[in-house]
């Protein structure tokens, strides 16, 4: 989710101007979204045959339903709906107004948020160093491209600025 945005962001905001290239920024966002989904889904997957904890259509798509680190697990929970209003409402965009989409998608940085929560809470591997420099890494790429997009104007931001 946090490259995602980070390439989002780049497109958003034009950066990296003159040297960016706006088709390959969309396709490497979309492609970035799109693996984030399927990973999502190999890790529901994995969870329905975990044999440390059992984990039901209940445990996984209900918040709060899992005994098992119930706050954590809605957090995730949470975080792949967002994701998948994201995603959904990307492939619909050309149906919706722009400024219905771009709401939706402003949800995106709200996915990072509860999703690194999520991996940090109920996570078994946060001890492990490698995670643990990982999860920093990415926290401050969102924290920094969270930033550009404040600072750098886009272009709808510039015209209504002239």
């Amino acid at each position: 989710a946090t490259l995602t945005v980070l390439w989002g962001v780049l497109l958003a905001t034009r950066v990296l101007k003159p040297n960016d290239r706006p088709a390959w920024l969309l396709d490497l966002h979309k492609w970035l979204g799109g693996t984030a989904v399927v990973m999502t889904a190999l890790h529901l997957v994995g969870l329905v045959f975990d044999g440390y904890i059992q984990f039901g259509a209940t445990d996984l798509f209900v918040p709060g339903a899992s005994s098992f680190k119930p706050v954590a697990t809605a957090l995730g929970i949470v975080s792949m709906y967002l994701m998948v209003a994201i995603q959904a409402t990307s492939y619909m965009r050309r149906w919706l107004s722009k400024r219905t989409w771009h709401r939706i998608h402003l949800l995106s940085y709200g996915l990072v948020w509860t999703s690194s929560l999520h991996a940090g809470l109920a996570g078994t591997d946060t001890v492990n160093r490698v995670y643990q420099v990982l999860a920093l890494v990415l926290t401050l790429i969102a924290v920094g491209a969270v930033i550009v997009r404040i600072l750098t104007p886009t272009r709808s931001r510039s015209r209504a600025v002239a």
